[in-house]
């Protein structure tokens, strides 16, 4: 009597679980397997209906449940069978759902979704990717990190998830893992371009620029029309002192996606480095013509000016559109002070920025003698310190890397002399790892350019051995005191009152006065002179001097 009552409870069942009434089912099911729980089809028809109920977890709970009850091994294998047929992903209309949520911006809604559906679907790895997803883009990284490897535990071959977590680990700074698992996401998927893009940036960030450079042109390689690659690998060029690459990449990218304005930018700063000025402000104007409010591009503009009050406008344009741009808040102070106005840098002075090292900076400037020479890119520096040196002698050069400067001024002498390992810096400095502004070894072939290769406390010994003609000019770009102090000391038979000296990297920087500022003042100090300051330039850190009494 029991086995019949069992078994009309189980064929009510499924008349109910055929209709599509699960709840219905799975309470005639419980009926069935509590008067008879050996028989192995109950169980799965109450696994069916479980899974009609979108209850996937609590359908392989009951696998479990019956393993425990000590089951034969045939009647597990038919169940465990019937599980793997089971449904491992939620219906694709509701994964589309929540991907829409997600695309609207709606992270915490995503999150909360995602749960709700991951206890129905606890495996479903697309689910785990965008739960992750939206934990990053809300900045919970370490819980993006661990849904993207939960996601990995269950679909080890998702190449999407492994640049997903890289770009997490990229964010929080641990470059060398992000890369790891980028070299995750090309081995399973060795056309995945938006990969080798994302571990380019990596390797920028982690300062091996080479390797960057060469993961840009795998994804432009794998996807023609990438236009983000090549602007990112226009700024690792860029860095890596290859100007000329850089313009072709930005091009590229510009090309592609014709408003795209950082690219635009980013292309203004290299011409600018180059000392193409005039198409420097042509790619500047661009971007801001395609985005108005395109704060940087205007503050970038005030440092391609030629004079004050242009500065000045484009100061002012870069606080309209951003009035929280500091640097642009800084410099108009500045500015304003050199045209009489000094409340403003007071006023500043007052307050908790007067330690910024710009302030401090500034502060130096105000407090010589008499006003400098104002300029606001190296070019024009260089151009107003060229006419005042004696022309007929050579010039000098500390710190020569990929030659950009040293072209510009040998137009001006009949011969220059550079001086640089090529292989970068010799320390860290700042936030520069040693070997950075590396040319590779490379050194340049520049008509009237003589080059000595090799670190200054090797190579100046010997070189000034010799009697060396006395310098036009000086260009210490050198960055490091140790390495400006070692010039300078190997220099001083060459300066004389008509030498002008000139650091491209002396003011602004964070630590400022303990770099070429400190070896400048202990030169000074050791050799019982002063100095007078002609030029300096806030936007390009540069600041020229003739030194009084040497």
């Amino acid at each position: 009597e029991d086995a019949n009552t069992a078994a009309e409870a189980h064929r009510l069942g499924l008349h109910a679980l055929n209709a599509g009434n699960f709840k219905v089912s799975l309470s005639f099911f419980r009926k069935a397997l509590k008067v008879n729980p050996k028989i192995i089809e109950y169980w799965a028809s109450y696994i069916e209906a479980l899974v009609g109920l979108e209850r996937v977890s609590d359908a392989k709970s009951i696998l479990q449940k019956v393993r425990d009850r000590g089951a034969k091994k045939s009647a597990l294998d038919r169940l465990e069978q019937y599980i793997a047929l089971l449904p491992v992903d939620p219906p694709a209309e509701k994964t589309q759902a929540l991907i829409d949520v997600y695309n609207q911006g709606s992270y915490q809604q995503v999150i909360g979704q995602a749960k709700t559906l991951l206890q129905k679907f606890p495996n479903a790895a697309e689910l785990h990717n965008i739960q992750g997803a939206a934990y990053a883009s809300l900045g919970q990284l370490d819980a993006a990190i661990d849904s993207y490897k939960y996601t990995i535990e269950i679909k080890p071959d998702f190449a999407e998830v492994y640049s997903n977590m890289g770009n997490a680990l990229q964010k929080k700074g641990d470059f060398d893992s992000a890369i790891d698992c980028y070299q995750q996401a090309v081995m399973k998927n060795p056309d995945y371009a938006e990969a080798y893009s994302n571990m380019g940036s990596a390797l920028e960030k982690k300062g091996a620029l080479n390797a960057a450079i060469n993961s840009y042109k795998h994804a432009v390689k794998i996807k023609p029309d990438f236009a983000e690659a090549y602007s990112n690998m226009g700024n690792a060029l860029q860095r890596n002192g290859e100007l000329k690459a850089a313009i072709d990449s930005y091009k590229r990218a510009t090309r592609i996606k014709p408003n795209f304005v950082e690219a635009y930018n980013n292309m203004g700063n290299v011409l600018q480095d180059t000392g193409d000025l005039d198409a420097a402000i042509v790619s500047y104007k661009q971007a801001i013509k395609i985005k108005p409010d395109y704060a940087e591009a205007a503050f970038n503009l005030s440092g391609a000016s030629n004079g004050i009050f242009e500065a000045k406008y484009w100061l002012e344009q870069c606080l309209a559109a951003d009035n929280s741009h500091l640097m642009a808040k800084l410099n108009l102070a500045a500015l304003r002070y050199y045209t009489g106005d000094v409340y403003n840098f007071n006023d500043l002075m007052r307050s908790s920025l007067k330690d910024h090292p710009a302030m401090r900076s500034y502060a130096w400037v105000f407090n010589l003698p008499e006003l400098p020479e104002l300029y606001f890119h190296r070019w024009a520096l260089f151009d107003r310190i060229v006419e005042q040196t004696k022309k007929s002698r050579p010039f000098y050069e500390f710190g020569v890397w990929r030659g950009e400067a040293f072209r510009y001024l040998i137009k001006n002498y009949e011969k220059g002399y550079g001086f640089d390992t090529f292989d970068g810096l010799p320390e860290n400095w700042h936030e520069e790892k040693k070997g950075s502004y590396s040319s590779d070894g490379q050194v340049p072939t520049i008509d009237g350019g003589e080059f000595i290769v090799g670190q200054f406390e090797d190579t100046l010994p010997k070189f000034f051995s010799k009697s060396r003609p006395v310098a036009s000019l000086i260009n210490y770009d050198a960055d490091l005191y140790s390495s400006t102090i070692c010039a300078l000391n190997f220099t001083k038979p060459v300066i004389d009152r008509h030498t002008i000296l000139i650091f491209d990297e002396f003011l602004i920087n964070r630590n400022w006065e303990q770099d070429e500022y400190k070896a400048l003042n202990q030169f000074c100090l050791n050799n019982n002179c002063t100095y007078e300051v002609l030029a300096v330039s806030f936007f390009t850190k540069q600041v020229a001097v003739r030194l009084l009494g040497i």
